[in-house]
Protein backbone atom coordinates (compact mmCIF):
# COMPACT_ATOMS: atom_id res chain seq x y z
CA UNK A 1 0.00 0.00 0.00
CA UNK A 2 1.30 3.41 -1.03
CA UNK A 3 0.10 6.27 1.15
CA UNK A 4 -0.26 10.02 -0.65
CA UNK A 5 -2.46 12.92 -0.83
CA UNK A 6 -5.27 10.42 -2.32
CA UNK A 7 -7.00 7.96 -0.23
CA UNK A 8 -5.38 5.37 0.51
CA UNK A 9 -5.17 2.76 -2.33
CA UNK A 10 -4.38 -0.85 -3.12
CA UNK A 11 -1.12 -1.54 -5.03
CA UNK A 12 2.02 -3.23 -4.63
CA UNK A 13 5.04 -0.85 -5.34
CA UNK A 14 8.13 -2.21 -5.59
CA UNK A 15 11.20 0.23 -5.78
CA UNK A 16 14.65 -1.29 -8.02
CA UNK A 17 17.36 -0.73 -10.18
CA UNK A 18 16.72 -0.09 -14.06
CA UNK A 19 16.48 -3.44 -16.51
CA UNK A 20 17.03 -3.41 -19.69
CA UNK A 21 14.05 -5.00 -20.00
CA UNK A 22 12.53 -1.68 -18.77
CA UNK A 23 12.73 0.74 -22.17
CA UNK A 24 9.31 0.25 -23.18
CA UNK A 25 7.47 0.97 -20.36
CA UNK A 26 9.62 4.18 -20.21
CA UNK A 27 9.43 4.80 -23.55
CA UNK A 28 5.67 4.78 -23.04
CA UNK A 29 5.11 7.07 -19.92
CA UNK A 30 7.94 9.49 -21.37
CA UNK A 31 6.08 9.84 -24.74
CA UNK A 32 2.77 10.92 -22.52
CA UNK A 33 4.77 13.58 -21.23
CA UNK A 34 4.59 15.83 -24.52
CA UNK A 35 0.81 15.49 -24.40
CA UNK A 36 0.48 16.85 -20.96
CA UNK A 37 3.02 19.77 -21.75
CA UNK A 38 0.98 20.50 -24.72
CA UNK A 39 -2.48 20.47 -22.55
CA UNK A 40 -0.51 22.53 -19.41
CA UNK A 41 2.88 24.03 -20.69
CA UNK A 42 3.47 24.98 -16.47
CA UNK A 43 3.91 20.80 -16.46
CA UNK A 44 7.01 20.82 -14.37
CA UNK A 45 9.60 18.23 -16.51
CA UNK A 46 11.59 20.49 -19.27
CA UNK A 47 11.06 17.96 -22.69
CA UNK A 48 12.02 18.79 -26.48
CA UNK A 49 9.42 20.58 -28.60
CA UNK A 50 9.13 17.09 -30.64
CA UNK A 51 9.42 14.05 -29.26
CA UNK A 52 12.42 11.72 -29.86
CA UNK A 53 12.55 9.21 -32.07
CA UNK A 54 12.34 5.70 -30.46
CA UNK A 55 16.04 5.21 -31.82
CA UNK A 56 17.14 8.54 -30.06
CA UNK A 57 15.19 7.06 -26.96
CA UNK A 58 17.38 3.90 -27.32
CA UNK A 59 20.71 5.42 -27.73
CA UNK A 60 19.62 7.82 -23.91
CA UNK A 61 18.73 4.72 -22.59
CA UNK A 62 21.56 2.37 -23.41
CA UNK A 63 23.85 5.33 -22.07
CA UNK A 64 22.05 5.78 -19.04
CA UNK A 65 22.53 2.38 -18.66
CA UNK A 66 26.37 2.46 -19.55
CA UNK A 67 27.04 5.01 -16.75
CA UNK A 68 24.46 3.06 -14.03
CA UNK A 69 27.09 -0.12 -14.34
CA UNK A 70 30.26 2.21 -14.81
CA UNK A 71 29.09 3.84 -11.26
CA UNK A 72 28.28 6.91 -13.19
CA UNK A 73 24.41 6.80 -12.21
CA UNK A 74 22.36 5.73 -9.88
CA UNK A 75 18.83 4.45 -11.62
CA UNK A 76 15.99 3.88 -10.24
CA UNK A 77 12.23 2.50 -11.40
CA UNK A 78 9.04 2.21 -9.68
CA UNK A 79 7.11 -0.71 -10.38
CA UNK A 80 3.62 -1.09 -9.95
CA UNK A 81 1.47 -4.52 -11.83
CA UNK A 82 4.33 -5.49 -13.43
CA UNK A 83 5.09 -1.94 -14.83
CA UNK A 84 7.22 1.04 -14.98
CA UNK A 85 5.95 3.79 -13.76
CA UNK A 86 8.28 6.38 -12.57
CA UNK A 87 12.04 6.77 -12.64
CA UNK A 88 14.58 8.45 -10.75
CA UNK A 89 18.01 9.01 -12.03
CA UNK A 90 21.32 10.77 -10.61
CA UNK A 91 23.90 10.96 -12.91
CA UNK A 92 27.63 11.86 -11.76
CA UNK A 93 28.73 15.32 -13.62
CA UNK A 94 31.77 15.80 -15.62
CA UNK A 95 33.03 11.89 -14.27
CA UNK A 96 36.43 12.61 -13.46
CA UNK A 97 36.48 16.13 -12.93
CA UNK A 98 36.59 18.62 -10.02
CA UNK A 99 32.84 18.63 -9.58
CA UNK A 100 32.18 14.74 -10.33
CA UNK A 101 31.61 14.51 -6.53
CA UNK A 102 28.28 16.30 -7.25
CA UNK A 103 25.09 14.53 -9.62
CA UNK A 104 22.31 16.00 -10.77
CA UNK A 105 19.03 14.21 -9.91
CA UNK A 106 15.66 13.50 -12.23
CA UNK A 107 12.61 12.15 -11.12
CA UNK A 108 9.71 12.03 -12.95
CA UNK A 109 6.30 9.62 -12.40
CA UNK A 110 3.34 8.66 -15.06
CA UNK A 111 0.24 11.23 -14.28
CA UNK A 112 -2.31 8.35 -12.70
CA UNK A 113 0.66 7.44 -10.02
CA UNK A 114 1.08 11.07 -8.83
CA UNK A 115 -0.06 11.92 -5.21
CA UNK A 116 0.13 8.74 -4.05
CA UNK A 117 3.42 8.55 -2.58
CA UNK A 118 5.08 7.02 -5.88
CA UNK A 119 7.43 9.47 -6.19
CA UNK A 120 8.44 10.18 -2.67
CA UNK A 121 8.93 6.52 -2.01
CA UNK A 122 11.57 6.06 -5.75
CA UNK A 123 13.42 9.21 -4.87
CA UNK A 124 14.14 8.16 -1.01
CA UNK A 125 15.44 4.58 -2.62
CA UNK A 126 17.58 6.55 -4.47
CA UNK A 127 18.98 8.89 -2.32
CA UNK A 128 19.96 5.47 0.00
CA UNK A 129 21.68 4.13 -2.89
CA UNK A 130 23.35 7.39 -3.90
CA UNK A 131 25.40 7.49 -0.45
CA UNK A 132 28.98 6.52 -0.60
CA UNK A 133 28.68 7.36 -4.78
CA UNK A 134 27.93 11.00 -4.41
CA UNK A 135 28.77 13.82 -2.05
CA UNK A 136 26.05 16.14 -3.51
CA UNK A 137 23.37 15.74 -5.21
CA UNK A 138 21.03 18.67 -7.26
CA UNK A 139 18.22 19.31 -8.95
CA UNK A 140 16.21 21.84 -11.07
CA UNK A 141 12.58 21.99 -10.29
CA UNK A 142 9.48 24.71 -12.05
CA UNK A 143 9.27 27.27 -8.99
CA UNK A 144 5.62 26.17 -9.73
CA UNK A 145 5.70 22.30 -8.67
CA UNK A 146 5.17 23.04 -5.30
CA UNK A 147 4.26 18.98 -5.18
CA UNK A 148 7.54 18.42 -6.32
CA UNK A 149 9.12 20.64 -4.00
CA UNK A 150 7.63 19.54 -0.51
CA UNK A 151 8.80 15.81 -1.34
CA UNK A 152 12.52 17.18 -1.99
CA UNK A 153 12.34 19.52 1.00
CA UNK A 154 11.13 16.85 3.30
CA UNK A 155 13.97 14.51 1.70
CA UNK A 156 16.27 17.39 3.09
CA UNK A 157 16.90 19.41 -0.08
CA UNK A 158 17.39 23.15 0.43
CA UNK A 159 16.31 25.69 -2.01
CA UNK A 160 20.11 27.08 -3.32
CA UNK A 161 18.61 29.95 -5.97
CA UNK A 162 15.93 30.61 -9.03
CA UNK A 163 16.73 29.82 -12.30
CA UNK A 164 14.76 32.82 -14.21
CA UNK A 165 12.81 32.23 -17.50
CA UNK A 166 14.41 28.43 -17.74
CA UNK A 167 11.88 26.73 -19.79
CA UNK A 168 10.11 28.66 -22.52
CA UNK A 169 7.17 27.18 -23.83
CA UNK A 170 4.78 29.39 -26.38
CA UNK A 171 5.18 33.14 -25.12
CA UNK A 172 5.54 31.82 -21.22
CA UNK A 173 8.86 31.75 -19.44
CA UNK A 174 8.93 29.31 -16.18
CA UNK A 175 11.44 30.11 -13.16
CA UNK A 176 13.44 27.01 -11.62
CA UNK A 177 14.43 26.46 -8.24
CA UNK A 178 17.99 25.09 -7.84
CA UNK A 179 17.85 22.85 -4.91
CA UNK A 180 20.75 20.95 -3.67
CA UNK A 181 21.40 18.15 -1.04
CA UNK A 182 24.48 16.97 1.06
CA UNK A 183 24.80 13.29 1.48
Amino acid sequence: MVRGREPLIEMTLLIRELRSSDFDDILGYFYRFFDEAEKDPSFGIPIDFVKPSVGDELEWFAGMYKKMEGGDAVVMVAEIDSRVVGMCEVTRRSPGSPVSHRGDLGLAVGKDYRGKGVGAALLQETLQRCKGRFEIIELAVFTTNEAAKRIYLRCGFKTIGVRKHAVKRGDRYFDEDLMQLEI
